[in-house]
């Protein structure tokens, strides 16, 4: 049996689990390695508190795409979450969706490469520049000959889980539970909105949830063998609640591992403090998952930058001289990419590769439009499609007062940042102006 045929029986697994895989195995996002540093100016109950409304809003959100992608005939049915969009909102809320998308995926990009630089510096002496070229080199070379498998991710995933799950439990002897009940309020002890405490951890959060956006490919391994789709719903939702889980336990038991101001503005992952403060085996542990989180997620941001440039940059026609298909296939691909690379040797030089910081934005401006704003508004369209939904529990989902929560949520977190966050003017206006569309939206839709 070729290791290619081995590989692909992985994506034999029965429907429920192979769903339930692909948002839990995956999408397991990389902002694990920087989730506690965001976490620890607000403290872990805060913290868990804003995992779990995250949690539910992406519920809805994987909701909306799965009956999405369900309600379409089998033939008509999309490769990627644009397309979809197109599909029921039209080319240019699709268009909005791809560039949200892209953005999401520059900041995790950059975000990797941050990770695997520092952390490998930290580890070996050598300097971080000449770890971004090698880390960037092989990037570089994997997307040129193709995307990872999803079959491959699926056991890096597992890999990975197993890794954070064994770290877990290794920190144990290490808690100390009066660090559990540290907190910083905004509007306490004469702090005012205080963003500096909550921007970054509310940006990675959401951030972190990018199951949502492999719901569309997911379903064409998962459909085939489960026609009346509840299997696809049923795992897709119970993945995301696993990730909710997950996230609580290592928010809790690592900001319970170390003192909150030895996390507080350290650059980089997480890993470089708990280290010194644990023991060898955490220290080991971590540098694995440095490089399997971080590493993937890197290679499949990279993959969908060069999907998303190709989208926009397409030709009338197929390119018909060698020079010019070369060009299309290799270099067009990875203009995004050499962006990233270049982005982060100057944050590097200048001192300012936060990681937090970068998925932070991705989170916000990104994942808030292509995971969060968007699909409430397609699921209004889904509904005038299926009358009943497939899987009973989705009736929570699609009530008015969901949907409409879900949006004014994004909205006020547009807001939020566009008005105490961001300094740059043009972004402000931005968060502003698409909070204000979609309020104006959810307005419209109250007085139907």
């Amino acid at each position: 049996m070729s290791s290619r045929s081995g590989l692909d029986r992985v994506l034999n697994l029965p429907p429920f689990w192979l769903a339930f895989a692909f948002v839990a195995l995956v999408s397991l996002p990389m902002s694990y390695v920087a989730m506690p540093i965001a976490a620890a100016p607000l403290g872990a109950l805060p913290s868990i508190a804003v995992i779990i409304v995250v949690t539910f809003i992406m519920c809805l959100t994987t909701s909306a795409i799965t009956e999405a992608v369900v309600a379409l005939p089998a033939e008509k049915r999309p490769h990627n979450l644009r397309d979809l969009v197109v599909a029921y909102l039209g080319i240019r809320v699709g268009n909005v969706t791809a560039v949200a998308i892209g953005i999401v995926f520059f900041a995790v990009l950059v975000a990797c490469l941050v990770s695997m630089a520092s952390t490998l510096s930290f580890y070996t002496g050598m300097s971080e520049e000449m770890w971004l070229a090698v880390v960037s080199a092989l990037i570089l070379l994997v997307i040129s000959i193709g995307n990872v498998a999803h079959s491959l991710s699926l056991i890096a995933g597992a890999v990975a889980l197993t890794i954070i799950i064994a770290i877990l439990i290794g920190l144990i002897p290490f808690v100390n539970l009066d660090r559990f009940y540290f907190t910083q309020l905004p509007f306490t002890d004469n702090r005012g909105a205080a963003p500096e405490l909550w921007s970054g951890f509310l940006g990675v959060s959401i951030l972190s949830f990018i199951g949502p956006l492999l719901l569309v490919p997911s379903a064409t391994y998962v459909l085939p063998n489960n026609p009346k789709a509840e299997q696809y719903i049923r795992g897709s939702l119970w993945g995301i609640v696993f990730q909710g889980v997950l996230m609580v336990l290592w928010i809790s038991l690592v900001e319970m591992s170390v003192l909150p101001a030895e996390l507080i503005g350290l650059h980089g992952t997480v890993f470089l403090k708990l280290g010194e403060e644990t023991d060898g085996f955490i220290k080991t542990a971590g540098t694995i998952l440095v490089f399997i989180l971080p590493g993937l997620a890197a290679i499949r941001s990279a993959a969908q930058l060069g999907v998303v440039i190709r989208l926009f940059l397409k030709p009338s026609q197929t390119p018909s001289s060698s020079g010019a298909r070369i060009v299309w296939k290799y270099i067009v691909p990875a203009i995004p990419t050499l962006a990233a690379i270049a982005l982060v040797a100057i944050l590097i030089e200048e001192n300012e590769a936060n990681v937090a910081a970068f998925l932070s934005v991705g989170g916000i401006l990104g994942s808030s439009i292509a995971t969060g704003i968007v699909p409430a508004l397609m699921y209004q369209r889904v509904k005038e499609h299926i009358g009943e939904p497939i899987v009973p529990a989705l009736h929570l989902f699609r009530r008015s007062t969901a949907l409409i929560g879900s949006s004014v949520f994004f909205s006020v977190v547009l807001i939020s940042y566009g008005i105490l966050v961001w300094h740059s003017l043009p972004i402000q206006i931005l968060a502003c102006v698409i909070a204000g569309v979609n309020l104006m939206y959810v307005y419209r839709t109250m007085h139907r």
